[in-house]
């Protein structure tokens, strides 16, 4: 009996541990067939792009998340999120928990909300509503607007505060340290590749909105300085991005989903906040936008969504604008790009979708193939 009583104890310890934890995510994924410069297709002879079926996931993630209530409308939070990739291919962030946003923190009623730990930058977590759709996040696919969103991402080691709402405003704060401090041996002095991320909005009851992301990687040139004396690689020496600013305005309600963007980032050397792709895909591109150590480099883009719903069904038009880029102020001929996406959701129910998409990529550039890209899957949130 006592053994009985045991067993029964031990299989009733789980539920009672696990009882404020919430297990959440979306399972996300389709059939692709991909030209683009980020697919992992060989060129053919001519070194023109290839197309291929592929089976891609679309940033399927599993999170965990709890609380506790400390009294006085003050609590106790916490998150683990974890991407996966149902196609069996490998996680570019190499696997294993806490690949997302992860967290520990407190939040008030009145304060609002204080974390720690691995956090998205506010275009990631607050923004993107001008790219709706969902397509492969990995640079394969060109069915959604990734190029336009490429800086959206997660900051590790960092801090973030997140205001309540006041009338319609609220703002955020997010601070990521430089735990490297790799040194100069010209200079001798360390890098500081601090990042500071500032996020404003305002969300009228009416459906209208506008946000704005601001955010700084400190000495950024400094570190491509770095990077060259000390023969770095390029994940030890870090971004080379110094600003970047977007905004995103538009109305979403009775129906009607219409979005505009517009973002500028300014860096130095060529890193992420280019096109990486892009650049493996053209020498001349390549040299064209790889300045000088302490030349800067700069992109200009904007954007535009618009969308209806029809009971289950909702459209999407996208077009985004890549504007030539400029190296120490000077416009660099034909370097931009001109993007459009036609898409379709279908609401299966409230937490499962059908989701189909075409994306087709023009680069001004003579020599670079233009990219195209058609999805058709599944999403399930749970």
């Amino acid at each position: 009996m006592n053994k009985k009583l045991i067993a029964l104890a031990l299989a009733a310890l789980p539920t009672a541990v696990m009882a404020d934890v919430v297990v959440y995510g979306e399972i996300r994924g389709g059939y692709e067939y991909n030209k683009t410069y980020g697919s992992g297709i060989d060129r053919n002879n001519e070194g023109k792009l290839v197309g291929s079926s592929q089976i891609n996931d679309w940033n399927s993630r599993i999170g965990f998340k709890g609380g506790e209530d400390l009294g006085n409308g003050l609590k106790a939070i916490w998150q683990v999120e974890s991407g996966l990739r149902i196609d069996g291919e490998n996680h570019p962030n190499g696997g294993g928990f806490a690949t997302r946003d992860s967290f520990i923190g407190l939040t008030g009623d009145s304060w609002g909300k204080f974390r720690l730990g691995k956090l998205s930058n506010y275009a990631n977590s607050d923004m993107e509503q001008v790219d709706p759709g969902w397509y492969n996040p990995d640079g394969k696919s060109v069915a959604g607007l990734g190029y336009f969103t490429r800086m959206d991402t997660r900051v590790k080691n960092a801090v973030r505060y997140d205001s309540p709402v006041w009338e319609g405003f609220s703002f955020m704060a997010l601070y990521g340290t430089d735990e490297q401090r790799l040194r100069n041996t010209t200079t001798g002095s360390n890098t500081n590749n601090q990042t500071w991320n500032i996020g404003l909005s305002y969300e009228h009851p009416m459906g209208f909105f506008a946000k704005y992301n601001y955010e700084n990687w400190n000495d950024a040139k400094e570190t491509v300085a770095a990077a060259n004396t000390q023969s770095l690689t390029s994940t030890q020496s870090g971004t080379t991005a110094k600003t970047w600013h977007r905004v995103e305005a538009g109305y979403m309600a009775n129906n009607i989903y219409a979005v505009l963007g517009y973002q500028q980032v300014e860096g130095y050397g060529t890193d992420t906040y280019y096109n990486p792709a892009l650049l493996k895909g053209s020498t001349a591109l390549t040299t064209a936008l790889t300045p000088a150590v302490g030349e800067s480099l700069k992109t200009k883009e904007a954007a535009i969504t618009l969308g209806y719903t029809f009971g289950a069904l909702t459209p999407y038009f996208s077009y985004a604008k890549g504007y030539n880029a400029s190296v120490n102020g000077n416009s660099v001929t034909d370097t931009g790009y001109d993007q459009y996406v036609l898409a379709l959701n279908y609401d299966l129910s409230k937490r499962t979708n059908v989701y189909t998409s075409y994306g087709h990529v023009k680069w001004k550039l003579d020599g670079l193939d233009n990219e195209s890209s058609f999805g058709l899957g599944v999403v399930h949130r749970f």
